[in-house]
């Protein structure tokens, strides 16, 4: 079992209520890993319920972190803040062996949070630590141990053998030590909040822009992970957002947004002050001519060319967050009643055969740290499980499905653990066409023609603003001129492997994007996609989206006005 991780006012309440209990501190670097082996050793050795098994496994996670969150508006600074954070990331305990245990039968894997719950402190309190991991494992346990006698009465009452019924094992893995540490970077927060005052300042001359504001965010510090295998885990970890929002409404209550995001590994490798202010008045110039921009009102299906950050996201939703996701399955069939989950499509029956365009093949390239001068952010040596993935997994190779991301849970016989617990981290895509922008816009006009249409599209970028997807730049192309005429409110419908099976070119170019999302990686919270340039798919549906308004007056007009 594994702790469904909650915190509540009734937990932080019962821990100062019940446990008026004083700091001990002790000397030393790593109080954190000392004080989760030593209460994990104590856990396995004296663990147990009467009538109940012992665990053979258990596993801590801790995130230790420190996030500067710097916001400002209009000019101003509203938010300034330092907050340190240390929590439980994962406290897993396992009862059986690795074949047949608590999570093998049924698919509800996770305890709850009880009131009991003890938080972890933020000094450096080495019983203080053990005292919270100590709540949680006690928790897990119990229900692990219950789980697991209802398992073997389970398999008792069927009257099979276990290798006869659909259930999940757990891989054995060999223990892993790595110790690293960050230097905390000298963030300079008076610098930075006269930065995000400047840049915030830009909107203040736009008084259709309602709503704006300039969000610098730095995080830093360790993620542990320790096991009863042997594994000590100490993974450092920088990440920064920069973030640019402006919101504007028109005459009919209709709101139009758009946003400038730049992620990096620490506030200096940012891009420059006069970089972000081009592209923050850009962005504002966008929004503004929103009020004339017409609105996308087809339901589009038809050739799409891809270019910039919308092919990384389109491919990266697709393969690894979509219905038909290349991560496995893990999901299974009670012996009793029907359970299945809707929005995953199993793929394991689907290896050795072809998912995509016969020219594009997909590695995951987890341990790569840069790409033609661009930091991957989602790069990661460890995976959240504690396992070390291979520096190459062979994914699709020219279409064929050959690789899922797995972790070490196991339901299929072609299913091998393979360091991938928490995502794909970096995802390279190499499509073996090669064509110029110019040329890939002629054939996409071609291809618009011949299925008929009135015009064609080109989606150049995705907002992280929108649903489902997210909002896409598009752009209609003419069929007797290729002029593009910028459509608002779009979105994709259907995204799935079909659209990636038919490509009809792709560039020649290669760019690193690292896109926002997916967990934690053991520190990276990112994903990093290197791909073509630009990238001509067939077939893809383009909608409407439904945005919301809301028309009314102003008895009073904005004092921006």
């Amino acid at each position: 079992m594994k702790i469904f991780i909650r915190i509540t006012l009734i937990i932080l309440l019962s821990q100062m209520m019940t446990f008026p209990i004083l700091a001990q501190k002790l000397p030393g670097d790593d109080i954190i890993l000392k004080a989760m082996q030593d209460e994990l050793n104590r856990n396995m050795t004296d663990l147990f319920l009467p009538n109940f098994d012992k665990p053979f496994f258990i596993m801590y996670g801790v995130l230790d972190q420190k996030t500067y969150s710097v916001v400002a508006n209009l000019g101003s600074l509203t938010q300034s803040a330092e907050n340190p954070q240390r929590f439980k990331t994962t406290t897993r305990v396992l009862v059986g062996d690795y074949t047949f245990n608590d999570e093998s039968l049924d698919d509800n894997l996770f305890s709850a949070a009880t009131p009991f719950d003890i938080g972890l402190p933020l000094d450096d309190d080495y019983y203080g630590i053990r005292r919270g991991l100590w709540s949680t494992t006690d928790n897990v346990y119990r229900d692990a141990t219950r789980h697991f006698a209802e398992h073997k009465e389970t398999v008792k009452e069927s009257g099979k053998v276990l290798a006869d019924i659909p259930h999940r094992s757990f891989t054995k893995s060999e223990p892993v030590k790595f110790i690293s540490s960050v230097t905390p970077y000298a963030f300079d927060r008076a610098a930075w909040e006269e930065k995000a005052r400047t840049l915030s300042a830009l909107f203040l001359h736009h008084s259709s822009i309602v709503n704006s504001g300039v969000v610098i965010q730095y995080s830093e510090g360790h993620n542990y992970l320790v096991s009863s295998e042997g594994t000590v885990v100490k993974v450092p970890f920088r990440v920064v957002t920069f973030m640019a929002l402006g919101q504007s409404k028109n005459n009919n209550g209709e709101f139009s947004m758009d946003q400038v995001v730049h992620y990096a590994s620490t506030p200096a490798q940012l891009p420059p002050d006069q970089q972000l202010a081009t592209e923050i008045t850009d962005m504002i110039a966008k929004i503004e001519a929103d009020s004339t921009t017409p609105k996308f009102d087809d339901e589009y299906t038809g050739p799409v060319l891809l270019i910039g950050s919308a092919v990384a996201s389109v491919f990266s939703s697709v393969l690894f967050d979509g219905r038909e996701s290349l991560r496995a399955n893990h999901n299974i069939s009670r012996l009793t009643g029907f359970q299945f989950n809707e929005g995953v499509t199993s793929m394991d029956g689907k290896i050795g055969k072809p998912i995509l365009h016969e020219s594009v093949s997909v590695k995951l390239k987890p341990k790569l740290k840069s790409f033609n001068g661009t930091d991957l952010l989602g790069s990661f040596e460890i995976d959240a499980e504690g396992m070390i993935p291979p520096d190459e997994l062979l994914v699709v190779d020219k279409g064929i499905l050959k690789n899922l991301l797995n972790d070490r849970t196991i339901t299929q016989p072609t299913q091998k653990a393979n360091g991938f617990s928490s995502g794909p981290g970096v995802i390279e895509v190499t499509i073996a066409q090669k064509d110029s922008e110019a040329v890939l816009k002629e054939k996409l006009i071609a291809q618009a023609k011949r299925d008929g249409l009135d015009y064609a599209i080109i989606v150049r970028n995705v907002s992280t603003l929108g649903m489902g997807m997210g909002m896409l730049d598009v752009y209609k192309v003419s069929l007797t001129d290729g002029r593009e005429q910028r459509q608002k409110n779009a979105i994709m419908n259907q995204a799935n492997l079909k659209i990636l099976k038919h490509i009809l070119g792709a560039s020649d170019q290669y760019h690193a994007y690292n896109l926002g999302g997916g967990g934690y990686n053991l520190g990276a919270r990112l994903t990093s996609v290197i791909a073509p340039e630009s990238v001509l798919l067939e077939e893809m549906q383009i909608q409407p989206s439904r945005m919301p308004s809301l028309k009314e007056e102003d008895y009073v007009s904005s004092p921006l006005k």
